[in-house]
């Protein structure tokens, strides 16, 4: 081994390569000329609210995501340092030159004194630290986060690594003789240089136009790393890898040595072994950028009147507290006229991209109601500045969002003339459903609705919505659906219609559903419907079509109760002679096809 401790000695005492400073100066020297060009060809007009070329230095901790194919060394994280430089490009894109040098820790498993026979042997360990230090240049993009503090950067970067160390040794004399070593592990570490890769997501709060904090994550990945082949052990060659993983059994004293010497893997010069490295890591960093703001000459104010400025306005619910999407908000001038116009998104944001500089109000209308006013003043616009605004909806009532849809396929049924009634104090209210089936009502606290549709050919369901127990401070908004089928001349329409056995009496649910015709009878005063009621084939034919007909008349009696005229509503009982499927009599069939059967129908008569 004494090749190995002499190869140890000399990468502990080797100073820091040049490659990668030489590598690094002249690219800075690049990245400096290419800012002085770009600079002096800019247009005069280009405006920045920041310098457009920055440092930053870095510091952190990186994770090793790679180790060996044997148990008795791992790889642990240690620290990160970094520099990087940034040219700021016009449409918030960018260059970046970085620089990094990350430390690895080998971490040896093997214990300070293993058993051979029995006999405790101390073990020596010795090992090197895996330096590795990356170079590399790409694209960036910065990301406005709507405060002018605050941006996220992403910077990919290609570039090359060199990689130094990470050697590890472990022997143990033996107990009969202090003078006779074993090679319990020997892992020769890396000393290459290869390409690599670099991702870097940043977040930095800016303190000054200057001076920025920065929080950062990163991913870097070394491709085809070979392992070291400038060790020769007795002549057989270069080795990459020699570990005792066979030389060792798990018994209750954790590691004792076996007879079976330890495992060798000796390589040819010509056919390294490699494979890719891979760690990731947090940061904290310090930026600064180098510069002014430029001013357009004659313009002695803190920013042009011309100049175009981006508004962001939130639209929020003053008791709840919630952003309310959909809501359309007016940026005005101080004449009263309409500048702006927009609708808030799913965030409850309306976001205006070309405000020019100058004295505005700012309101919204929640579903037809206002909100209050802000107002925008001419010093809020200055360079850069992205200015915010919250205008507020405080309205005591709750909003019902309603919703019309097709039974069955559920798409939107749009121009559903909706009714919402009070059930407590008898007052209407009407919506009509737009393109896409919605449709809005206010509710009064403690208070219980019901909600029916209208439409030329459709069947509306009764819906219930109720605000009793909701607290205004805690709910804004009731979703409901309304569901509608299709009635048509013709083709009879199944009612949900129970009775008890060999009974013709209304349960409470079915009264509740022959309102549904009942509304659209009253809603369509020309309209006449054929009301039927059909059974199963077991029983007699005299018996179901009596049961059948007792039925029909029971409904119709409740309709013409709720104040339809009995000469637009028939009654009518078939039996079994109309049955949708092969359930005849002496067919067998289960209670579920049977069930099929027995039914009651609605059907608009058209003649």
């Amino acid at each position: 081994m004494n090749n190995f401790l002499q190869n140890l000695e000399l990468r502990a005492n080797r100073t820091m390569k040049a490659s990668p400073f030489t590598a690094l100066f002249l690219s800075l020297l690049f990245l400096l000329g290419s800012v002085s060009g770009w600079t002096q060809t800019a247009p005069e007009e280009e405006t920045f609210s920041r310098g457009i070329f920055s440092l930053s230095l870095e510091a952190g901790y990186d994770q090793p995501l790679f180790s060996t194919p044997y148990q008795e060394l791992r790889y642990r994280g240690n620290r990160y340092l970094g520099i990087d430089a940034d040219i700021r490009l016009p449409a918030n894109f960018g260059l970046r030159l970085g620089y990094a040098n990350i430390v690895t820790n080998p971490r040896i498993l093997i214990p300070d004194v293993i058993f051979f026979d029995t006999l405790p042997s101390p073990t020596i360990k010795q090992s090197l630290q895996l330096n590795r230090q990356y170079v590399g240049f790409g694209p960036s993009y910065t990301i406005d986060l709507g405060s002018p503090r605050f941006t996220l950067l992403v910077a990919p970067t290609a570039g090359y690594s060199w990689l130094s160390g990470g050697d590890a040794l472990v022997e143990s004399t033996q107990p009969t003789n202090d003078l006779l070593t074993e090679t319990l592990l020997l892992n020769t570490g890396f000393e290459a240089g290869v390409w690599s890769g670099k991702i870097d997501l940043e977040l930095n709060y800016y303190l000054t136009d200057n001076l920025s904090l920065g929080l950062g994550f990163y991913y870097l990945r070394h491709f085809g790393v070979p392992f070291d082949q400038n060790l020769d052990l007795n002549g057989v060659g270069a080795v990459t890898i020699a570990h005792g993983e066979n030389g060792f059994v798990h018994t209750p004293n954790p590691y004792t040595l076996s007879a079976d010497p330890p495992m060798i893997v000796p390589i040819e010069r010509d056919k390294p072994k490699c494979l890719d490295l891979a760690s990731a890591g947090v940061n904290v960093s310090l930026r600064y950028t180098f510069g002014s703001v430029p001013k357009e000459e004659g313009c002695d104010v803190c920013a042009c009147p011309n100049d175009q400025h981006r508004v962001v306005v939130t639209v929020i619910d003053e008791p709840t507290q919630q952003i309310i999407p959909g809501a359309d908000v007016a940026i005005k001038d101080i004449a009263g006229n309409i500048v702006a116009t927009g609708t808030t998104n799913s965030f409850g944001v309306a976001d205006f991209g070309q405000i020019a500089h100058g004295n505005y109000t700012v309101s919204g209308l929640v579903y037809e109601v206002e909100t209050t006013v802000a107002t925008l003043m001419d010093e809020e616009f200055r360079p850069g500045a992205v200015i915010q605004k919250q205008v507020f909806y405080n309205d005591l009532r709750f909003i019902l969002r309603g919703r019309t849809v097709q039974k069955g396929p559920q798409t939107p049924e749009p121009n559903v003339i909706v009714s919402l009634t009070n059930e407590r104090t008898g007052g209407v209210q009407q919506d009509n459903s737009d393109g896409r089936g919605e449709f809005v009502f206010r509710l009064e606290p403690n208070s219980d609705y019901k909600v029916v549709g209208k439409k030329e050919n459709k069947l509306s369901d009764i819906e219930r919505a109720s605000t009793m127990g909701l607290v205004r401070s805690t709910t804004l908004f009731v979703d409901l659906e309304l569901g509608v089928e299709n009635f048509d001349c013709g083709r009879g329409t199944i009612l949900d219609i129970k009775y008890p056995f060999d009974e013709a009496v209304l349960t409470p649910e079915s009264r509740f559903e022959l309102d549904r015709l009942v509304h659209y009878l009253l809603d369509h005063p020309q309209a006449r419907v054929e009301l039927s009621s059909h059974t199963d084939s077991r029983g007699s034919d005299s018996y179901n079509f009596d049961l059948s007909d007792r039925r029909a008349r029971s409904a119709v009696d409740y309709i013409i109760s709720k104040g339809v005229p009995a000469r637009r509503i028939i009654a009518q009982g078939y039996g079994e002679s109309r049955l949708l499927n092969r359930c005849a009599d002496g067919v067998p069939c289960s209670e579920a096809e049977h069930r099929l059967n027995r039914r009651t129908e609605a059907k608009l008569l058209c003649n």
